[in-house]
């Protein structure tokens, strides 16, 4: 399980977003709060911060609290930032194609969570029923970038529907997996964020909407923060919820 966070609004630095903060991003990487399943989150992290149009992005094998580079790039702004600290399901492999956010055709995607025996069965047909463009997005071996490669394959243009189907997909591939999905899309002027789950319990994800928004696993300081059921999807008109 990861803890992963998403930012809508004004321009700010990608340290007040994921170090400043009192239960930062960094803090929850190695002290989370609501995370079960693992202790903390040292396999990894990546951050994406939209930019000129498009997503720019960095990511590690290191720890977030671990990474020298990290404070060196906490000086750049943007209105957009997905980011995620990887606590790696095992069996899903290391290494910086592992890591989140996974990045495709100006989209960002994150998810915390696992699709159990994914590697197992599940995989094999999945990949016979991608696109071929989909199927070539893939560069790593994680179930969090298969279930991108879905998204990016879905026949629906509005990403609520694309998300939807994602899930369905991934259900109907195998209905007797234990699917926990914590998922964040953006494609840097909107970002949509669900919880769902088969089989066991959905992984918490939290929103707080005041003049900006920002979308985290856990809180990340302390103001009114709503937990997420189903689905919401934030533009700079504001907050929409959705059912899946």
């Amino acid at each position: 399980m990861c803890r992963h966070l998403a930012y809508l609004g004004s321009p700010r630095s990608l340290g007040e977003l994921l170090l400043a903060p009192s239960h930062s991003l960094e803090v929850q990487s190695y002290a989370p709060k609501e995370m079960r399943g693992a202790l903390l989150n040292a396999d990894g992290f990546g951050v994406c911060w939209h930019a000129d149009g498009d997503f720019a992005r960095y990511r590690s094998t290191l720890p977030l609290w671990g990474d020298e580079n990290l404070p060196e790039l906490a000086h750049l702004r943007s209105t957009c930032v997905v980011a995620n600290a990887r606590s790696a399901t095992p069996g899903m492999g290391m290494g910086i194609l592992n890591t989140p956010p996974f990045l495709h055709d100006g989209w960002a995607f994150s998810h915390n969570g696992y699709v159990r025996g994914f590697r197992d069965g599940t995989m094999r047909e999945l990949r016979a029923r991608l696109s071929d463009a989909a199927y070539a997005s893939i560069r790593g071996t994680t179930d969090s970038e298969h279930l991108f490669a879905i998204f990016l394959d879905a026949p629906e243009s509005d990403p609520v529907d694309a998300l939807r189907h994602t899930i369905a997909t991934i259900h109907e591939l195998d209905p007797d997996a234990e699917t926990l999905l914590s998922l964040i899309v953006s494609d840097g002027t909107q970002i949509l964020a669900c919880t769902h789950a088969f089989g066991g319990d959905a992984p918490t994800l939290y929103l707080h909407h005041a003049d900006d928004t920002w979308i985290a696993s856990e809180p990340t300081f302390d103001a009114d923060w709503t937990p997420i059921t189903g689905g919401v999807r934030v533009t700079s008109s504001g907050v929409e919820r959705f059912a899946l």
